[in-house]
């Protein structure tokens, strides 16, 4: 079976593993299986075989089948998983990753940092009705949910922690150095805050790690380094599903709607007014594909992150 589409990271980690049978302990089965998504684990590392259609991440291997053709393709929690030269195993299906008929480039590279970014991602906070973390930005209220809740104090704290930081140019460096520490360490307690196979607050966290990737002339360069660090060290307080997603992000590696959004917005000389209501929809329409709130919850990390970290 051929791939409809992949990412140069999942190739790259193909052919780091085509020599995998040579080592006796490698870790090759499925991990978990769900209507639209089957995800193995290769050596540690994810990757979801997905129906046509789906979303494209980094780890994503997206079939030419449909929810009931990967139903045919039979393969349960104890089917065999192994790779054969240029082909990945699965039960009794081979899928051929030398011939993928679209591979996207995932690496989110440096942009020109554009002041109609956070106009745009707004809009489509705004235009998409879902709530997850963007409720934390669209409203001063506490939110009822329990995790909102909770999120909305620590990101209050940080806000403030921020608003300090931007007018505390005199603070002694101990000082600076503990306001940082702090909010480092209540970011990256957002981790596994939320529901699903994606915790909003995964997402959310993700978004600001794709600014790092797109702007890092318009962040504290010990900002970026502290926050990654303080990340890494508590990815593993989420599930193995979003952990290789976070993963990811940290290497600079995102889904092709986050790619798709800075590429299309931070180009050289665009303003918002350029930007045409057809793209504005088809940027929505690709953030709503992942997940019920996923893809709104990684913009709000975006519009938070462009908004309070960018001005430390």
């Amino acid at each position: 079976m051929d791939i409809l589409q992949t990412s140069m990271y999942t190739i790259k980690t193909f052919n780091r593993l085509k020599s995998a049978k040579l080592r006796p302990n490698i870790d090759l089965y499925v991990h978990s299986i769900y209507e639209r998504t089957i995800n193995l684990m290769l050596d540690g590392q994810l990757i979801a075989l997905q129906i046509a259609d789906s979303p494209v991440s980094p780890i994503s291997i997206i079939l030419p089948l449909d929810e009931t053709g990967l139903d045919r393709l039979k393969i349960k929690s104890n089917s065999p998983v192994s790779i054969d030269g240029t082909n990945l195993l699965v039960g009794k299906n081979i899928i051929s990753l030398d011939c993928a008929y679209d591979v996207y480039d995932d690496t989110l590279y440096e942009h020109n940092c554009s002041s109609s970014l956070n106009d745009v991602v707004w809009q489509l906070i705004v235009a998409s009705d879902r709530d997850g973390f963007s409720a934390l930005i669209k409203s001063q209220n506490t939110p009822d949910d329990i995790a909102l809740s909770y999120a909305k104090k620590k990101l209050t704290y940080v806000e403030s922690i921020c608003n300090t930081m931007m007018s505390g140019n005199s603070a002694d460096e101990p000082t600076k150095s503990n306001q940082l520490t702090k909010l480092c360490d209540l970011l990256s307690g957002l981790i596994g805050v939320g529901t699903g196979l994606t915790p909003s607050g995964d997402d959310f966290i993700t978004g600001i790690l794709s600014t790092f990737k797109a702007f890092p002339q318009c962040f504290n360069s010990r900002l970026i380094f502290s926050l990654s660090n303080s990340i890494c060290s508590r990815r593993n307080n989420t599930n193995e599903i979003s952990n290789a997603f976070i993963d990811c992000a940290l290497r600079g590696q995102f889904s092709k709607a986050i790619i798709d959004l800075y590429d299309s917005i931070c180009s050289d000389n665009i303003q918002a007014s350029d930007i045409g209501q057809e793209s504005i929809d088809n940027l929505l329409d690709s953030f709503l594909d992942i997940g019920h709130t996923s893809g709104i919850d990684t913009l709000t990390g975006i519009f938070w992150s462009m908004k309070h970290l960018s001005k430390i």
